[in-house]
């Protein structure tokens, strides 16, 4: 067993072994079906409902919480996505893999506090092509620390992160405010904001006014934030929501959507925590 535990942990990393353990716990029951997804059901059953997904990457990953219900979903014709990846190269590949899905526009911006130029560090190379998994490309992130400290705190398999910094680029990108984003699509609001940007996660939902912008559900990973996790489940209490971790993300809801999380919580053989 702790040659497996090890063999996954070289190959994908404490993510790797953390989903194969989650996986092994519910093997004889229903799929594993995070809170996120009661949400998107929920969306799908209403009229005139929007998705803003920041850190959007390239669309069709085993991991993106959104694309496979969305890719089916929006052909109904009641909802809208709007996708946002900085990184030109996975911005292309974003957009073909949302080829003849109705009603998603795609942005080639990152999200910050000010809108203009800033710098985003990734990977440079194809981690395959020098025998490392794939998914270390999707750890690009406005925050130059991500394989530094957090990688540290977090991940800390040494090897990867060598690799990594060894052939880390550092390049340009353009920025939209959360509020500049929503007025280029004429929104007033959002039903659900899905956020995953490598621990810049905090910077992003600070810089968003909740009292003036409604956003019915928020999910955003929430492992990289460390020390400043709880600030964050305070900031987002104090706008109304409620908290609950699941995995590698927090999950906030509103007092209007209780039910909907109690049906979901039900139907869980686990239980989660809730702030």
């Amino acid at each position: 067993m702790f040659k497996n535990v090890t063999k996954k942990y070289r190959a994908e990393g404490l993510r790797g072994v953390a989903r194969a353990t989650v996986r092994k716990l519910l093997r004889h029951r229903e799929p594993e079906k995070p809170p996120v997804s009661a949400a998107l059901a929920a969306l799908l059953e209403g009229d005139h409902f929007c998705v803003v997904q920041i850190g959007a990457y390239i669309g069709d990953t085993y991991n993106d919480p959104l694309f496979e219900t969305l890719s089916r979903g929006l052909h109904r014709g009641n909802g809208k996505l709007v996708a946002v990846e900085p990184v030109s190269q996975y911005f292309q590949q974003l957009q073909r893999s949302y080829v003849g899905v109705p009603h998603v526009f795609c942005e080639n911006v990152a999200i910050a506090a000010h809108s203009g130029p800033a710098t985003f560090y990734r990977l440079g190379v194809d981690p395959e092509e020098h025998g490392y998994p794939a998914w270390l490309c999707q750890l690009g992130s406005l925050k130059r620390e991500r394989m530094e400290k957090l990688w540290n705190n977090y991940e800390g398999n040494p090897d990867y992160q060598e690799f990594y910094l060894k052939h880390r680029i550092a390049e340009e990108v353009n920025c939209l405010t959360f509020a500049d984003l929503l007025k280029r699509h004429q929104l007033a609001g959002v039903d659900l904001l899905q956020i995953d940007v490598e621990g810049f996660e905090s910077e992003i939902l600070s810089s968003i006014d909740f009292k003036s912008t409604p956003v019915r559900f928020v999910n955003y990973e929430c492992v990289l934030l460390q020390e400043q996790k709880w600030n964050v489940e305070r900031m987002m209490a104090g706008n109304g929501f409620r908290c609950m971790d699941y995995g590698q993300d927090t999950f906030c809801w509103t007092a209007e959507d209780d039910h909907l999380i109690d049906s979901w919580r039900r139907s869980l053989p686990i239980r989660t925590s809730v702030a």
